[in-house]
């Protein structure tokens, strides 16, 4: 079993840091957010991913760790969440407002923990005992991953417009 352990001091500072700049990113390739770049998904479905993955995943495991004792938790199918539910109906930089807010919710859930609790364990769907502190770390790790990713979509989006900005000059 694996030593429980407090988070870095610095984790809650990280975790709030860690969706200022989706916003950003979501503007930068909102031109381009349905499109696809050979075997991604679009700009728009990495920000809806977000989103679900925060609500239907992060948050109600943090939940269930806290109020049960070492919960084991069954795979979480994204894709195929995606391939159900997926909805383009909302503009990206609506998304990244959503996805924002749920991050200061799953914020707040960590905020409320105890120095114990932060202790608390649960059985990862891969079958390791990881503890909140992990947990924080992950949720943190997901958000800078996707983040990155939208970054990178913007630098092969970036010529494209380039040639409509030179177009004018």
């Amino acid at each position: 079993m694996p030593q429980s352990r407090t988070p870095d001091p610095t984790l809650m500072a990280r975790l709030q840091l860690s969706v200022k700049g989706v916003d950003w990113a979501a503007a930068l390739v909102k031109p381009y957010q349905h499109q696809v770049i050979e075997g991604e998904w679009t700009a728009h479905q990495q920000v809806f991913h977000l989103i679900a993955t925060e609500t239907l995943n992060f948050q109600p495991r943090i939940r269930r760790m806290v109020a049960e004792e070492r919960p084991a938790f069954v795979s979480w199918d994204s894709e195929g969440y995606m391939r159900t539910q997926y909805d383009r109906g909302e503009d990206i930089e609506v998304l990244a407002e959503r996805f924002m807010a749920e991050r200061g919710a799953t914020v707040d859930l960590f905020k409320q923990l105890t120095p114990e609790q932060w202790k608390r364990q649960g059985v990862w769907p891969d079958g390791r005992v990881v503890d909140l502190a992990w947990v924080a770390e992950k949720v943190l790790w997901h958000a800078l991953d996707h983040f990155a990713c939208l970054l990178d979509m913007h630098g092969e989006f970036e010529a494209l417009q380039a040639v409509r900005w030179g177009a004018g000059g």
